[in-house]
């Protein structure tokens, strides 16, 4: 690859394929790689509520039953009506008693004068007219339906429902909608309600709760879009895979080990030394297992598995995990006796670096609230434009607080980097510094051009050149940092084609220089 091949973004060396997308236009940013934005949908509950409903009148008019035998039926199968249906189609008589629906020629407690009876329950005679049954034909007084109904309401667990109140005979029959209705006090009508709201979306395969305290919001995934990081109204970002905050350009288990090592000692030298061995093949420390199993297996990509007291390859060993015939290695007779201080102070580096750009994040993302109460109205006041039109500083901000997000999840990245993987870690450093860049222009402009603008005394002039130098950033910068993820989510493996274009350009203008200076 020659000079012509090369082109700079400020100080930033890239390809002429990476500076094509780089500049990729606003209408062609719905690609797979674009962010979370592109792919999801932030649901309020009334719109989850009415989906659910239109998926219990479908079910009800496919198999000619009622809505509340639907729900039902829906609930069992965990809201999957693909599986409902399979199962209906080969023996629907054997879905309804395994749901609990049955179908009796006359109920079974009916009396012969079918003016009293006696309940089952409380054992008291009782009018007709005030009892009810269930599809089992089960009689039973109103009272002690009440009673039943409202008790296992809150008996329910608070995980994981996908069950149904049964008959208080304890047989297998189910209790539907209707009869919660009935009987049901409000409180416990509400609960019910949310208990079955939440089976929804739970057995959903694209929509999720958003995780935080106190949500209102749910989020649609649009299915094979092939990208997991969440954005919420409530400007929360969390991973839809694992639910935790969002990680990429890591996976969910590294980032989960990373996020545990982070609230141990490992900066201190003598607790890595006590607790952490190194990998034989790849010499990434990795601490002791929760267990104390003897079985360890490195972090991904190097996956390979040892034991922790001889650090021989495992498939050596028997199946017990907590056994090991070989001979113990001391930590000191070994190669990696003085690693302990090189990993604890790798480490510290890399967590120092983290946390600079969490605080950065969060200062980001104080900015883009005080964006909606405070500066974009009175921006509008003065720049006589629509809150509508001013979105464009939101999404600014919006861009610099994932920026920062993603910075700080590449020095997590970057600490899992194998030590032998000298040039991989040198071509990430390179990408980190070469990621500031933009991000500062974009923060400049975000920030300093709007407080020019801020305190101006009315219409400016330079209003029209501030939003298209704003706008123009952050797609520049949005679309650098998606390159970045999808590199390091590659497993920066263009690192030997960078590595030797760079070589190939250092190389052409040493001879350049050379030159120069012969003549």
């Amino acid at each position: 690859m020659d000079d012509s091949d090369i082109k700079r973004l400020g100080e930033i060396l890239i390809t002429a394929e990476e500076e094509e997308w780089l500049n990729t236009p606003d209408e062609h940013d719905q690609t797979e790689t674009s962010t979370h934005q592109s792919y999801v949908t932030i649901l309020k509950e009334g719109d989850i509520r009415s989906r659910m409903k239109e998926e219990i009148q479908r079910v009800s008019n496919t198999y000619s039953i009622s809505e509340d035998d639907a729900t039902l039926l829906l609930a069992h199968f965990r809201w999957d009506d693909i599986e409902l249906h399979k199962k209906w189609s080969d023996n629907a008589k054997s879905v309804r008693e395994s749901v609990g629906i049955f179908e009796l020629e006359r109920p079974l407690d009916l009396p012969s004068d079918d003016k009293n009876f006696y309940c089952g329950i409380c054992f008291k005679l009782i009018s007709l007219e005030r009892s009810a049954s269930v599809s089992c034909g089960h009689r039973v007084c109103n009272f002690c339906w009440r009673s039943h109904i409202n008790k296992s309401i809150n008996e329910i667990a608070d995980v994981d429902w996908y069950g149904t109140l049964k008959c208080p005979y304890r047989c297998p029959a189910s209790v539907g909608r209707d009869m919660i209705e009935r009987f049901a006090c409000e409180e416990e009508k509400t609960k019910y309600y949310r208990y079955l709201f939440r089976s929804y979306v739970e057995g959903s395969k694209v929509i999720k709760c958003c995780p935080a305290k106190g949500r209102s919001c749910d989020v649609q995934l649009t299915p094979g879009s092939g990208n997991f990081d969440v954005l919420c109204l409530c400007l929360l970002s969390f991973c839809w895979n694992c639910s935790k905050d969002v990680h990429s350009p890591m996976d969910c288990e590294s980032a989960a080990k990373w996020l545990r090592m982070n609230s141990s000692d490992y900066q201190d030298p003598n607790w890595v030394r006590q607790n952490t061995v190194p990998c034989p093949r790849c010499n990434l420390r990795i601490r002791e297992n929760q267990d104390c199993s003897l079985k360890m297996r490195c972090f991904p990509p190097c996956n390979y598995d040892f034991c922790w007291r001889c650090r021989g390859q495992w498939t050596e060993h028997g199946l017990d995990l907590y056994t090991c015939t070989h001979d113990e290695v001391s930590y000191e007779e070994t190669a990696f006796g003085n690693m302990a201080e090189y990993a604890a102070g790798r480490y510290k580096d890399c967590h120092e670096k983290w946390m600079s750009n969490e605080s950065l994040m969060q200062k980001a993302k104080a900015k883009l609230q005080q964006l909606h109460t405070d500066v974009i109205p009175d921006l509008s006041n003065k720049q006589l434009a629509t809150v509508q039109q001013l979105e464009f500083v939101a999404e600014a901000w919006s861009q610099i607080m994932e920026c920062r997000r993603v910075l700080k999840w590449t020095y997590a990245y970057e600490y899992y980097l194998g030590e032998d993987q000298v040039e991989k870690q040198d071509f990430l450093k390179l990408k980190q510094d070469n990621a500031e860049i933009p991000l500062e222009k974009l923060h400049y402009h975000a920030e300093n051009q709007l407080n020019m603008l801020l305190d101006s005394d009315g219409p400016s002039e330079n209003f029209n050149k501030f939003r298209s130098d704003l706008t123009d950033s952050t797609r520049i910068t949005r679309n650098h940092y998606e390159l970045l993820v999808r590199d390091l989510e590659d497993g920066l493996s263009n690192v030997v084609g960078a590595s030797t274009s760079q070589r190939a350009h250092n190389e052409d203008d040493a001879s350049g220089s050379s030159s120069i200076h012969d003549d």
